[in-house]
């Protein structure tokens, strides 16, 4: 028996351009004369987040700090833009409600398959993501908490992959167990992160990388080799 640890956005789940959609739209109902572009938003969200820069110690902003400091990030960003202050204020206020909304994300068409498969052969999923900490509510909406042991956030536990320390925690929370797999579309965070952790890894559609014990275009394969 196995503790798969799996990744969110990208692996599980697909979104198109998350936070920058997120973000372009909470202006665009903020103010629908904005002459900011798409492409505008993109560049600014190209940097800036916790994840970007996870050699940093970011301990201490979590939960509802995390979210003071990415509302702060999100402002600075409009208003360099241009962006009226009080505009900028109200929605960057906004992009929490609407980067939650489950209409953002959709399955793979073979992420619940897999995830029940692997609990039929006697493994435990868990979570394990780069994101903010009201994922779990997205997690719920989209019913992959019946087939997940446990969810790690790194807006919740202070620390995001490759770090050491996040992959750690999924480890203290199965001390009993020796066999951990990292399950991710990332080579430098869930790969690499996991590699060194001493974890085997499984690359998704993500094509070929030589730093995975494993490669698939598809969720389902993994089940040859867990």
């Amino acid at each position: 028996m196995a503790i798969i640890l799996w990744d969110f956005d990208g692996t599980l789940v697909h979104s198109n351009h998350l936070w920058s959609s997120s973000v372009y739209r909470s202006l665009r109902e903020t103010d629908k004369n904005t002459c900011v572009a798409f492409n505008d938003i993109r560049k600014c969200m190209a940097s800036g987040f916790t994840w970007h820069t996870p050699n940093e110690d970011y301990s201490s902003l979590t939960n509802e700090k995390w979210w003071d400091f990415m509302n702060n990030k999100i402002l600075k960003d409009y208003i360099s833009l241009g962006i009226n202050e009080s505009i900028a204020k109200e929605a960057s206020q906004k992009v929490r409600s609407i980067i939650k909304e489950v209409s953002n994300y959709e399955l793979y068409p073979d992420s619940v398959e897999t995830l029940n498969a692997a609990i039929k052969k006697g493994h435990k999923n868990v979570i394990l993501s780069n994101n903010y900490p009201d994922l779990i509510d997205v997690i719920k909406a989209l019913n992959l908490d019946r087939y997940s042991d446990n969810f790690i956030v790194s807006a919740v536990v202070g620390y995001d992959k490759p770090r050491p320390e996040i992959f750690e925690i999924a480890k203290n929370l199965y001390p009993n167990d020796t066999e951990f797999i990292m399950i991710g579309d990332s080579v430098n965070a869930d790969i690499i992160g996991g590699n060194n952790s001493g974890m085997k890894t499984i690359l998704v559609h993500n094509g070929q990388n030589r730093n995975a014990d494993y490669c698939f275009d598809n969720l389902k394969s993994i089940l040859e080799v867990i």
